[in-house]
């Protein structure tokens, strides 16, 4: 029987079904435990229901991952999603991690992460997909990409080490604005920030269309002037203005 095999950055957004077709909600995160001798382990899936709320959906819910649609058994526990000690989520967190091959060839960063079910119906890390360091002087070029198993690398030990916020932008390039601003939302305060420092002016201004205006009002007092500016240009005439309302150092 061939290995069911999903990466993750192509779920993100993806809608969730109950068994009657009716649509849940939307997929957001994978959250995965690590274990010591055996690749993380999926335990379950952070997906936004109407509302805005996003709740945990047990991997044992879900009957069927695939590209596009999720299957739940249709039970869904509707408290806000809260984060537990030693959970790990996969776009939030994993993505963007720097990585050593164990073989000594150097190392790279995680673009993307392939969730592999087994033949007992558990769901595991499996293939990382990694980016290599460029190798040509050339600022418009990028490094070499290849695919590894979870137990062909190790992971970057340095506390210091901050993970790319690029990598987590290209991920999240294809989503829609609503999508995009959701997903911005759920990301923890400082890695919110960063991603938003990355996003092109016109791309962030359709995002923070989408939120709350107190949202918005945070994310841009946080930029500075001249970046915040360049946002609010990139609004559309209304959005801006009722935002400008609420950011009165900008006012000027």
């Amino acid at each position: 029987m061939n290995t069911q095999r999903v990466f993750v950055a192509r779920l993100s957004g993806c809608a969730v079904f109950d068994p009657a077709g009716d649509r849940l909600g939307r997929v957001r995160d994978v959250v995965v435990v690590y274990r010591a001798d055996d690749p993380p382990r999926v335990v379950g899936l952070v997906v936004e229901i109407p509302g805005r709320r996003n709740v945990f959906v047990s991997i044992g819910r879900v009957t069927s991952i695939a590209p596009g649609q999720v299957i739940t058994t249709g039970l869904i526990n509707v408290r806000r999603f809260q984060q537990r000690g030693g959970e790990v989520r996969v776009l939030a967190e994993l993505l963007g991690r720097r990585v050593y091959f164990r073989d000594g060839s150097g190392e790279a960063v995680i673009e993307d992460v392939a969730i592999e079910r087994d033949r007992l119906g558990a769901w595991d890390i499996g293939q990382l997909f990694l980016r290599r360091p460029r190798t040509s002087a050339s600022p418009f070029t990028k490094g070499p990409t290849t695919l590894a198993g979870w137990d062909e690398v190790t992971e970057q030990l340095d506390s210091t080490q901050e993970p790319s916020a690029e990598q987590l932008v290209a991920t999240l390039s294809e989503l829609k604005p609503a999508d995009l601003a959701n997903t911005l939302l759920d990301l923890p305060d400082a890695r919110l920030l960063e991603v938003a420092e990355e996003l092109p002016d016109d791309r962030l201004a359709d995002a923070l269309e989408e939120m709350p205006e107190d949202d918005q009002a945070h994310i841009l007092e946080q930029l500075g002037d001249e970046r915040a500016a360049d946002i609010l240009d990139a609004m559309e005439p209304d959005d801006a203005a009722d935002l400008l309302g609420q950011l009165p150092a900008l006012r000027s």
